[in-house]
């Protein structure tokens, strides 16, 4: 099992948390991963001549073809990028090292993944661009939440999802420990075909890892070259060498996490007029996804603050496709929008999907049987998502946390080494008939987790349901490398109200314990109410400040 994929099964494996019915019904068919198309959704992009967002429109103005026929529209509204999508309270100053689950701003739009493939990127565009990744965060609409990730030699998880740009540009320029942008410039096989098995690979991955977020995400690939074939719809007897299942496999899991991905070429950024992206090869890529491509232009800045922009607002539509044939064909969307070639309107949306069937062809995904189990139950359950290294932050339900260190380090029993065994940091391969020697003791930090809700809807909620409250409190910590090193999960039992220094009124409260091995850099926390599965998140970075440190921030 790849490190990546130690990353995604993490959660399932240290929360301990019971399969639903799907996942148990996967492991009695070998952990095979099935999946059912019975509704497409799908965000169908609008803009105008000048690329500005087309606002109004009503599903009356769609039509839906599959394969040339006709389709009903069964869901439709439109997201509005401009339009925030949390307005974050004001809150009195905090204790130190108390943590709330609300932003310093307001959030707008989707999420966007900024994926900066070094490997793909010739050295001297490199030199170029490197200076210029920086501008662009300053071009990056205020409130978008934004993720990098870097192709090094692998692919790294360097920052998660954050309205903050000054993480942003701490995490480009940060010299490590984990992983970091290195200083010297790599050199990749930008001059041949690329490696698209390791193009496919990267992309299967983040759409695995977004997988379970909701609404529409954006992979924006800063690249100069994009080696993988024009999108699974090909001529195959002139890639003889080309794995197609894998590539079907890689449109799909985009399809099915509602990824799209845009294309944005560096080649113009050393003036250069070879813009990939601007290519029809580059188009079609893109289209088969949902995406657009960008390209021909020496300003990098320029054209990625294009894609958030064009990318931030949508029609999100969906309907259930007439050909109950679910055998694994490639089916092909074509939507029309009454009079927009006439009005200039541009329309971007996912133009190819495959209809998997519920017994058919096993996936590939099914040769590592533990990321199977966890990719299925992960779709069925958010908080698995939501638990990831580098998710979003959630504020479905609103708490507060407060941390603090229980003594000092001390190194860990022989049972708690036991228990740390299976978890994707201390992970090693099992031969069959020879016993893994016990791993040497580490030194183990507990922490205490003291939480507050304060979401006002909870006790009438509980009310309506004629249930008490029941809150589920989940703790995660990962390494510099996004790697889970020890997490629990439990459930919270309502106590009295308890007024806070601020005014508010703590409706629930409970209290968590977490031993944190040494190395530890980011701890995880979410709170989800059972009632409704509303889920409340964050994350903060370890080790933790000194209560006199922290004031000082504060007081500045």
């Amino acid at each position: 099992m790849g490190k990546s994929d130690l990353v995604l099964v993490a959660a399932m494996v240290t929360l301990g948390i019971a399969a639903t019915a799907a996942a148990q019904s996967l492991e009695q068919n070998g952990y095979t991963l099935r999946q059912t198309v019975r509704n497409v959704p799908i965000e169908v992009v609008v803009t105008d001549k000048d690329g500005k967002p087309v606002r109004g429109l009503k599903q009356s103005d769609f039509t839906i073809t599959e394969d040339k026929a006709p389709q009903r529209i069964l869901s439709f509204e439109y997201e509005d990028g401009s339009v925030p999508s949390f307005v974050p309270p004001k809150l009195p100053p905090l204790p130190p090292n108390t943590f709330v689950n609300v932003p310093n701003e307001a959030e707008f739009g989707p999420l966007y993944v900024l994926y900066y493939d070094l490997v793909n990127t010739r050295g001297d565009l490199q030199m170029f661009f490197r200076p210029r990744l920086l501008n662009c965060l300053e071009t990056l609409p205020p409130g978008a939440r934004v993720a990098l990730f870097v192709n090094m030699a692998g692919l790294h998880l360097l920052q998660g999802f954050t309205t903050d740009r000054a993480a942003l540009r701490d995490a480009i320029l940060a010299k490590g420990p984990g992983p970091h942008i290195p200083d010297d410039f790599l050199y990749g096989d930008v001059y041949g075909a690329g490696d698209t098995g390791a193009a496919l690979s990267n992309l299967k991955f983040m759409a695995e890892y977004l997988a379970g977020l909701p609404g529409r995400k954006n992979i924006l690939w800063l690249s100069s070259l994009f080696p993988i074939p024009v999108g699974p719809v090909m001529d195959r007897g002139n890639l003889e060498s080309v794995d197609y299942p894998r590539i079907e496999q890689t449109f799909e899991n985009l399809r099915s996490s509602q990824v799209a991905l845009s294309l944005v070429s560096l080649e113009g950024v050393s003036g250069s007029s070879n813009a990939v992206a601007e290519s029809e090869e580059g188009d079609s890529i893109a289209s088969y996804t949902g995406g657009r491509s960008y390209g021909g232009n020496n300003r990098p800045e320029l054209l990625l603050k294009k894609a958030v922009e064009e990318n931030a607002s949508f029609y999100a539509l969906s309907y259930s496709p007439t050909n109950l044939k679910y055998d694994g064909s490639e089916r092909h969307i074509s939507i029309v929008l009454a009079n927009h070639k006439k009005k200039g309107y541009k329309l971007s949306y996912r133009s190819v999907y495959f209809a998997v069937p519920e017994t058919g062809p096993k996936s590939i995904i099914e040769t590592n049987k533990r990321l199977a189990h966890f990719l299925e139950v992960k779709s069925e359950d958010s908080l698995y998502a939501n638990i990831e290294h580098g998710a979003p932050m959630m504020h479905e339900l609103l708490f507060s946390v407060h941390l603090s260190t229980q003594g000092p380090p001390m190194l860990a029993t022989a049972e708690q080494m036991l228990a740390l065994e299976d978890e994707p940091a201390f992970f090693r391969t099992r031969k069959r008939g020879k016993p893994l020697k016990p791993l040497p003791p580490v030194k183990l930090q507990t922490y205490h987790l003291s939480y507050g809700i304060l979401d006002a809807k909870l006790k009438p909620l509980a009310r309506q349901k004629g249930v008490p409250p029941t809150l589920e409190f989940v703790a995660a910590a990962y390494d510099a490398d996004g790697s889970l090193l020890n997490g629990i999960s439990n459930q919270g039992e309502a106590s009295a109200e308890i007024p806070t220094n601020g005014g508010n009124t703590v409706l629930f409260h409970a209290d968590q314990q977490l031993d944190v091995p040494a190395g530890a850099t980011w701890l995880r926390i979410a709170v989800r109410n059972e009632l409704n599965n509303h889920i409340g998140t964050l994350e903060v970075r370890l080790p933790l400040e000194s209560d006199a440190e922290q004031t000082a921030s504060i007081a500045q």
